[in-house]
């Protein structure tokens, strides 16, 4: 069963010059669930994660993640959503531990967090 929706995307819209980004996108997030673009290079993949996350701002249509707009709740949407690009890069022999402690702030329980993920037993991986 399917939460509801904790991000929004209603008919968005993203250029650079004469460059048509994204075109009209629609789609939701339902709570619970891990969400996933894929698509060929240059599909606008990144650029639609940048607007969720408030990186970049679309020239039209509409974005809500957890109630918040991503261009004047920034700050606040960066403590509630997390993203993963492609590609990350991290020190050589990081420990699990030590890559969640660099994405959450103090606050955070990092052994709680790692229970969360199921990544308890990797924690010194």
């Amino acid at each position: 069963m399917s939460g509801a929706p904790v991000i929004r995307v209603s008919g968005i819209r993203k250029t650079s010059g004469k460059t048509v980004a994204v075109d009209d996108v629609f789609f939701e997030v339902p709570a619970g669930k891990i969400f996933g673009l894929i698509g060929p290079n240059d599909a606008g993949k990144t650029t639609k994660v940048e607007c969720v996350e408030g990186l970049r701002r679309p020239d039209r249509g509409q974005i809500e993640a957890f109630g918040l707009d991503p261009i004047t709740d920034a700050h606040a949407l960066q403590r509630r959503l997390g993203v993963q690009l492609q590609e990350a890069h991290l020190q050589n022999r990081i420990k699990v531990w030590e890559a969640v402690g660099l994405w959450f702030d103090t606050s955070v329980d990092t052994d709680a967090m790692l229970d969360q993920l199921g990544l308890s037993e990797k924690r010194n991986a």
